[in-house]
Parts: C-alpha cells; sequence; structure tokens
C-alpha cells in the first residue's frame, strides 16, 4: 500500500505469518496453511502489480505497436496491460471496452 515500505509489509507478513504457523503447529488446521498461502499470494500480488502496471518505461516500439499512451485510459492501454499481466503468469485476464459495440454512441444515434 502507498506509505508502506515494502521491507516492512514484508517484516509484517513474516510476523504474522510466524504466529499462524506456531497456530498450525499446535491445531493441525489445513484452513490456516491456506491463509498463510493466501497471504503470501497477496503479498507478490502488491508487490509485483506497481511495476506491471507503469507504462512508462515500455519501449516506445512496443507503445506504437499497441497505440498505447501511458497514463490516458484506453483499450489499447489496457490491451498492453494485459500482456505484461499474462507475462508475469497471471492465468486469466479480462479486458473491457464499453464502446466495442457501440454503446458509447447510443445516445447520440
Amino acid at each position: 500500500p502507498e506509505g508502506i515500505d515494502r521491507q516492512v509489509q514484508r517484516s509484517t507478513l513474516d510476523a504474522v505469518n510466524a504466529i499462524n504457523r506456531r497456530q498450525l503447529d499446535l491445531v493441525g488446521d489445513p484452513e490456516i496453511a491456506t491463509r498463510i498461502s493466501s497471504y503470501e499470494m497477496a503479498f507478490r500480488m502488491q508487490t509485483s502489480a506497481p511495476e506491471a502496471m507503469d507504462l512508462n518505461n515500455e519501449p516506445a516500439h512496443v507503445l506504437e505497436q499497441y497505440g498505447a499512451e501511458p497514463g490516458k485510459a484506453s483499450f489499447a492501454n489496457n490491451c498492453l496491460l494485459a500482456r505484461r499481466l499474462v507475462q508475469r503468469g497471471v492465468r486469466f485476464v479480462q479486458l473491457f471496452h464499453e464502446s466495442w459495440d457501440q454503446h458509447g454512441g447510443l445516445k447520440n444515434g
């Protein structure tokens, strides 16, 4: 999250996981193991997403191929972001474009 250093977040998660592991050892509840895995996955997503969502360092030729403009909301940017997410292991990406079938211009006739 904004304002929280990645190392502080990692240390906090490690402390929470240590408590959860102790509880897992005592109780043996598989839901605790699932919780530990979920927290780890959430941390990986939070720490990798900012870089994946930043198009500013994308090579100019790639931006041109997609018609993407960093900082501007567009379907082209969404397509490029989807590619970047897939490259980082995301298994399912759904794109949305409200005007794909002229819904965006229905009020204008």
